[in-house]
């Protein structure tokens, strides 16, 4: 993303985590989704998918929080909205797409940890 259009207000270290998606209620996913976080903030996270997303598309996220101070894993359950999808035609199929999401529904005990687990990385 160029600095002209990265509009984030939240620090996003580079986190590669494994991310479930499902659809949230009036909204569809393609079949055969797949995706990994390639960064996390406490407003949204940035993925890379197989497939394309819509912008508006509205998900319901699991998170697996892993390394840091974490003695075990640790799930954030969530909804975002897919706000912009990008291909990358040089990436492989799996990473093709980079997709920017906000997450609009946290636990604010979820945005804790998610903060907490940011900080020690």
């Amino acid at each position: 993303m160029s600095d002209e259009t990265d509009k984030r207000r939240h620090y996003r270290p580079l986190a590669r985590l494994d991310v479930k998606m499902s659809p949230a209620p009036g909204h569809i996913l393609p079949p055969g989704l797949q995706a990994v976080t390639l960064d996390v903030a406490v407003g949204g996270v940035r993925c890379a998918c197989n497939t394309r997303l819509e912008p508006q598309t509205l998900l319901r996220l699991t998170l697996t929080l892993v390394g840091g101070d974490l003695r075990q894993p640790a799930t954030i359950e969530t909804e975002a909205r897919v706000r912009r999808c990008v291909e990358r035609r040089a990436e492989p199929a799996m990473r093709r797409y980079a997709v920017a999401m906000e997450f609009s529904r946290l636990k604010p005990e979820d945005k804790k940890r998610l903060q907490a687990y940011l900080n020690s990385l």
